[in-house]
């Protein structure tokens, strides 16, 4: 089956998987110094930011995609595929807040994080109802999981970097979180490269879900409110001050 991609959108969804990203490494000195509760507060954010950022770009990135066929979500599965991501953020976050972390633990958080952002990117594809099959390449499917996992542990070495000294470049921070949005983006558009449709005109297609356009209101809602509330957050909040270690 043929599809096709909107290239405004692919961009877009580039720009979200960017924003989340930079917003992630923002928070990483605050975890850092951050204690008791409000260590839990702004690990909780930096979840919630990551992980609804890579689910907007996932989804934005879904909307992107021209089929010949209508296409509805399922809505449970849907909400699954939200929460995955942020988990898998959580995860990866927590790792950051540690005092010391040992390569072990990077590899084993990296491998964590990773296997939740690929999982996501099929479970969304799983909430895909349309009269059509999917089935997947698996050498592309291999590729997408793996480009997921070393993405994450690049992500954790970053935030460990970041989170060492409040005077980090600005502009080092922005190349950063760009590399790793471009990465993320390019997971879910390998992941998409390996999905095969094939039209099956006999499936039944449930009268519920969520339309394309109720869908596109959805991720708004994500980018524009959930980002933006949490871009707002890093600004308006005072930046730590982290005290420099004797020598």
């Amino acid at each position: 089956m043929p599809i096709s991609y909107d290239p405004i959108l692919v961009i877009v969804s580039a720009f979200a998987a960017i924003l989340a990203a930079f917003i992630a490494l923002e928070m990483t000195n605050r975890l850092l110094i951050a204690k008791d509760t409000f260590r839990t507060f702004w690990l909780t954010s930096g979840s919630i930011a990551l992980g609804s950022g890579i689910w907007t770009m996932h989804f934005i990135g879904m909307l992107a995609v021209s089929l010949p066929i209508g296409v509805t979500y399922n809505v449970p599965i849907l909400t699954a595929s939200l929460l995955l991501p942020v988990i898998a953020a959580f995860q990866a976050l927590s790792i950051t807040c540690r005092p010391v972390v040992k390569i072990s633990t990077l590899i084993i958080g990296g491998v964590v994080a990773g296997l939740g952002i690929a999982i996501m990117h099929y479970v969304g594809m799983a909430a895909m109802q349309m009269s059509a099959d999917l089935s997947y390449n698996p050498i592309l499917f291999a590729l997408s999981v793996f480009i997921a996992i070393a993405v994450s542990y690049i992500a954790l070495k970053l935030f460990l970097l970041f989170r060492e000294s409040q005077n980090s470049s600005k502009r080092l921070k922005l190349l950063s979180a760009i590399a790793m949005g471009l990465a993320i983006t390019s997971m879910h558009y390998t992941g998409m490269a390996a999905v095969i449709f094939v039209p099956n005109p006999n499936k039944i297609i449930p009268p519920s879900g969520i339309d394309s356009l109720s869908l596109a209101y959805l991720v708004c809602f994500f980018a524009v409110f959930v980002l933006g509330l949490m871009f707002a957050l890093i600004y308006i909040e005072p930046k730590p001050r982290i005290k420099q270690k004797d020598r």
